[in-house]
């Protein structure tokens, strides 16, 4: 017999849970990039709407000229373009690491940072520099143009003297002063953190991400990277600065690598139901007391527990997005095979995140997912990858037909407001049609058992016609 409309809704949404399920949106990975990969993006309005921007290693991202290294997309009129004159690589290769919109007292500007010539052909703008909307900018960071010198991230923050803008990177002196890879910047000036020696180690220390967390004994800035410690300090890649003894210091017993060269790479904070805490993630580690291999670690404020099962790889980013069904932890990575390189934690346990990023890479031998952005729609993913979704052809992992995308997706939430829309379009179409008989004829429970009693029959086909005429 045939389902009331209402009733076919009601047990869509609560019972076929499969149903609703997120979806990739490839807009802005088609054309997407041509060489490299990206990693940091941001959502920013400089006054004339807001607009996604996205860097890292990429060329002529979303086929513009100028647009090497950086790019902004204006969802208004769905075109990319170049951020003024663009970034300048200079005698090698350049890329980008992070980006953050901090007010350095004359209004509210995105902050680059990474490894490059120039921006926008700006004089003193090495691998530092501010946009403003019209014009780039230098923070007079006096690096030689021409050397190694990176910076990895800035992290607006008020540790009790006003807000600044925390830099860390490669570099030993900043803006004239000794720093030691990390340094503070009033929109002026730079000043060291801590005693000033800063962090130390046996191969190309360097600090690569920085957070703020009150575990409650204060607001600390936390950094993680590559070093040994820091200001004297024994802290293996990941140490926390306390702004009321001005001293750096261990996080409880610390995590132990299982390379010398490894580097740890971000931090987020997220509650798994028993408190909200902070998670870390990076290259293959252990946690004091316990020998599994871990990729992501969480700090409770007291201690350190792996989470998750043991990983290939290396973990590059982290960030919590909510698809619908609550809150999650996701995870991009590298050479994590298992998961397809972007996963979310599920009852303890990484899993592909609707099939993962899969091969063929824009370059190289093997996909890598490198950054992560919650955004007002979606979690977007940046990295090296031409698919998202489906089968990986290389680990595979994943299942279905893989969606094209050259180094951006967006995970979009499910869409639990229009059952009908299969695809996940704001519409009911053909496409949505078809693929239910698709599903029906294949006996595909998880899309054409309507009314969830483990069978595809009648009265889940009407069920699904009457859904299909309310439309969305």
């Amino acid at each position: 017999m045939k389902l009331a409309a209402s009733a076919a809704i009601a047990l869509l949404a609560g019972s076929a849970g499969a149903q609703c399920e997120p979806v990739w949106d490839v807009t802005l990975g088609n054309p997407g990039v041509s060489t490299g990969y990206i990693e940091p993006i941001i959502a920013w309005d400089d006054g004339t709407g807001e607009k996604i921007y996205a860097g890292g290693s990429a060329n002529n991202i979303g086929s513009v000229a100028q647009a090497d290294y950086l790019a902004q997309y204006d969802p208004a009129d769905g075109t990319w373009s170049a951020v003024g004159p663009g970034i300048q690589q200079g005698n090698t290769n350049a890329f980008l690491t992070s980006m953050c919109v901090w007010d350095d007292g004359g209004g509210e500007k995105l902050f680059v940072t990474g490894f490059y010539f120039s921006a926008g052909n700006a004089e003193g703008t090495k691998s530092l520099a501010c946009w403003d909307g019209d014009e780039w900018s230098a923070l007079d960071s006096d690096f030689e143009p021409n050397s190694a010198t990176a910076t990895y991230d800035a992290l607006p923050a008020d540790l009790g003297d006003g807000e600044m803008l925390y830099i860390s990177g490669n570099f030993e002196t900043i803006g004239g002063i000794a720093a030691g890879r990390i340094a503070s910047y009033n929109g002026e000036s730079f000043a060291k953190v801590g005693e000033g020696n800063g962090f130390f180690g046996s191969f190309s220390p360097f600090v690569q991400s920085l957070f703020t967390r009150d575990d409650g004994n204060g607001l600390k800035l936390y950094a993680c990277g590559r070093f040994d410690g820091v200001d004297g300090v024994s802290a293996r890649n990941v140490a926390r600065y306390d702004p009321v003894t001005g001293q750096w210091e261990r996080v409880g017993s610390g995590l132990n690598p299982v390379s010398s060269l490894a580097n740890f790479t971000a931090f987020t904070t997220f509650d798994d139901g028993t408190g909200e805490a902070l998670y870390l993630s990076g290259q293959q580690f252990r946690v004091p007391g316990d020998g599994q291999i871990y990729l992501c670690a969480k700090w409770d404020g007291t201690s350190w527990t792996g989470v998750g099962q043991t990983l290939s790889g290396r973990a590059t980013d982290l960030a919590v997005w909510d698809d619908g069904s609550g809150p999650a932890l996701y995870m991009a990575g590298t050479a994590m095979f298992e998961v397809n390189y972007f996963a979310k934690l599920a009852d303890g346990v990484w899993e592909p995140a609707q099939s993962g990023i899969n091969n063929p890479p824009v370059n190289g031998n093997f996909s890598s997912a490198f950054g992560l952005y919650t955004a007002s729609d979606g979690i977007i993913v940046g990295g090296n990858f031409s698919q998202v979704g489906g089968l990986d052809p290389v680990t595979g992992v994943g299942e279905g037909d893989p969606i094209p995308a050259r180094g951006m997706a967006t995970l979009t939430p499910c869409n639990s407001g229009c059952p009908a829309d299969l695809d996940g379009d704001d519409d009911t179409d053909a496409d949505d049609f078809f693929a239910y008989l698709d599903a029906f004829a294949s006996d595909d429970q998880s899309i054409c058992d309507i009314d969830a009693d483990e069978d595809c029959d009648a009265d889940d086909f009407f069920g699904y016609l009457d859904l299909f005429a309310q439309g969305c």
